[in-house]
């Protein structure tokens, strides 16, 4: 057996122990062989979770579970959940790979039947998935403050009741039935009006869905659809409620509804008079006008976009605004780590009986009955 010999290092520390007196020897015996107690680590406390089943932040701890995760319980509608991730695949049929394709197919502007046979699904499971990824972009958003200059204004497009008539006989669910087409559901003119892409009255009409938008001086943004035709001061409270921060001063053109909603509030408010005001200047409007820009840019691709979707389309446009400048790739990736813990994930039951936004039946003679409406 070879003798193992000393590093250079190792014999040099040797020599200066040996030269130590017995006392000192001792000593740092006694200091090498006492173990280390490390200091507890303080870790700050994370955040708690939103509750999966409301959406509510106002949770409380509960206890542990016998393998030590932490359990928290809603104070709003008192249900119990733990703090695992909850991606957006959760209950999937389908391994989390497939989804990893999804999502970078769908961030590249793919169309759902360019996905499914990619990937080989369903083109209604292709569909579904879309709204489920576009539903938890939301997620995170209800405490979003917009702050300092905020530029705000709304933008308008068709009512549109596109991939409604046979929709439902599609999923092949059961036996096959009559459906009367949404558009003479929800349009007083009763006119088909093919994927919303033209109205019977010109201008600003009630024909016309106003979705509203702001960017903060913060660059966070926020917008929804509000109501049909021209908004009012009540419509935009509907939008912006609680998401106005304390340091917020509204950049707006010379809309009356803006101007009463910042009396109402109390807000600070610069109103732009013109065209060339909301262009130039110090303040303007060109990022919230940049905005409507990439919304409607968006809607083309997608070659229409029913009005009860609308407000996921939304969702997708604002993340993109918040995420600028990076390539396609980087925003997959992005999106795939928002996705991975979400505070409620969206159900197939929930997409497939989803609605059209409650101020589209205002002003109709007939609200809608209840039954599956696609």
């Amino acid at each position: 057996m070879k003798k193992q010999k000393f590093s250079k290092e190792a014999l040099e520390a040797y020599n200066a122990l040996m030269s130590l007196s017995g006392e000192e020897q001792q000593l740092v015996f006694r200091e090498v062989s006492q173990s280390e107690t490390p200091e507890p680590d303080k870790r700050s406390q994370k955040e708690k979770p939103c509750c999966p089943h409301c959406g509510s932040s106002h949770v409380s701890r509960y206890g542990k579970t016998p393998k030590g995760y932490q359990r928290f319980v809603c104070v709003e509608c008192r249900k119990t959940f733990g703090e695992k991730e909850r991606p957006v695949w959760l209950g999937s049929h389908y391994p989390k790979k497939v989804w990893m394709e999804y999502i970078r197919l769908m961030n590249m502007g793919a169309s759902i039947r360019t996905i499914a046979e990619a990937l080989k699904i369903n083109p209604t499971t292709a569909f579904f998935w879309r709204h489920k990824i576009l539903t938890a972009l939301k997620d995170g958003k209800s405490d979003a403050a917009l702050e300092e200059h905020t530029q705000a204004d709304e933008t308008f497009t068709q009512l549109s009741t596109k991939g409604n008539k046979n929709a439902y006989n599609n999923l092949h669910r059961g036996e096959p039935v009559f459906r009367e087409p949404d558009y003479k559901k929800v349009r007083k003119s009763g006119h088909k009006h093919a994927r919303g892409s033209c109205s019977s009255t010109r201008g600003l009409n009630q024909g016309l869905v106003c979705t509203p938008f702001a960017i903060g001086g913060n660059d966070i943004c926020w917008g929804k659809p509000s109501n049909m035709g021209a908004p009012s001061s009540e419509d935009l409270d509907s939008v912006y409620a609680g998401h106005l921060g304390e340091s917020v001063i509204l950049v707006t053109d010379a809309s009356t509804a803006a101007r009463k909603y910042a009396e109402d509030k109390e807000l600070p408010i610069i109103q732009l008079k013109s065209k060339t005001e909301s262009r130039q200047g110090k303040y303007n409007l060109q990022k919230v006008n940049n905005l409507h820009s990439s919304f409607k840019q968006d809607l083309r691709g997608y070659n229409g976009v029913s009005t009860k979707y609308l407000e996921n389309y939304a969702n997708l446009t604002i993340f993109k605004q918040e995420t600028p400048g990076i390539t396609v790739i980087t925003r997959a990736t992005l999106l795939t780590d928002k996705l991975r813990n979400v505070s409620k994930v969206a159900r197939w039951k929930d997409l497939r009986d989803k609605d059209y936004p409650p101020f589209v039946y205002e002003g109709l003679d007939t609200m809608p009955e209840n039954g599956v409406s696609i």
